[in-house]
């Protein structure tokens, strides 16, 4: 009796295992977006990088902020 029922929760547990596994092939795979460096642009003072649209520049370098800006105006 008692190797019955472990034959049959084997059995259960392998169903299972195989079925989740075939679960996760179905499903398609997260794709995420490349990021286009050329829309973005890299803070002079944080070194992040942001989009270009929201940059303020001067003299040709860009900065995320006004903050940054003013912190690299008081350094240089």
């Amino acid at each position: 009796m008692f190797k019955s029922v472990l034959i049959i929760i084997f059995v259960i547990v392998i169903l299972m295992i195989i079925r989740t596994v075939l679960q996760r092939q179905k499903q398609p795979g997260r794709k995420t977006k490349p990021i286009d460096t050329r829309d973005t642009v890299q803070c002079q003072h944080c070194k992040t990088y942001f989009p270009r649209d929201d940059a303020i520049f001067k003299d040709e370098m860009a900065f995320c902020s006004s903050q940054h800006l003013d912190d690299w105006n008081h350094t240089t």
